[in-house]
């Protein structure tokens, strides 16, 4: 059983393999992100003035790895830092007009590239891949709970 594959490797592979395509894909078109960074903005644009915590929450990332990104992003004026009123170690994140914009000119290379990597199966093989997924996050969730 040496040569069994591990759930955790073809996941891991996949998404190291489509996070490099997108850096490419970003490079290309000169397009002045990367996927981390892109992944931060997304979810900005629906949750703006998420706090840091949030971010490192939803994005899986630790809180220096986040303060690093917010300040990468922050210095090619893609979003704004702003300290809360409520407390003053609290952090609010807020997409810029040109974070929106930026987002608006990389969602059709993604669309682009979402298309082209489920052009080769069928719809019922996404829905049980769907459906393998979800069933997969939610057993990380209980496994992550008895630790």
């Amino acid at each position: 059983m040496e040569d069994e594959i591990t759930i955790g490797a073809l996941f891991g592979q996949s998404s190291h393999k489509i996070r490099l395509l997108l850096d490419k894909v970003f490079q290309k078109n000169n397009i002045d992100l990367n996927v981390e960074q892109f992944i931060l903005l997304k979810f900005l644009e629906c949750n703006d003035g998420a706090n840091q915590q949030e971010l490192s929450e939803i994005i899986d990332r630790d809180k220096t790895t986040i303060a690093r990104l917010i300040s990468k992003l922050e210095n090619k004026n893609t979003l704004l830092r702003v300290n809360s009123k409520k407390d003053k170690r609290v952090n609010n994140v807020y997409i810029t007009n040109f974070g929106k914009q930026l987002l608006s000119e990389i969602l059709p290379y993604i669309n682009e590239v979402d298309v082209a990597l489920k052009s080769s199966i069928t719809n019922e093989e996404l829905e049980v891949l769907a459906n393998v997924f979800k069933k997969i996050s939610s057993e990380i969730k209980v496994l992550e709970k008895k630790l």
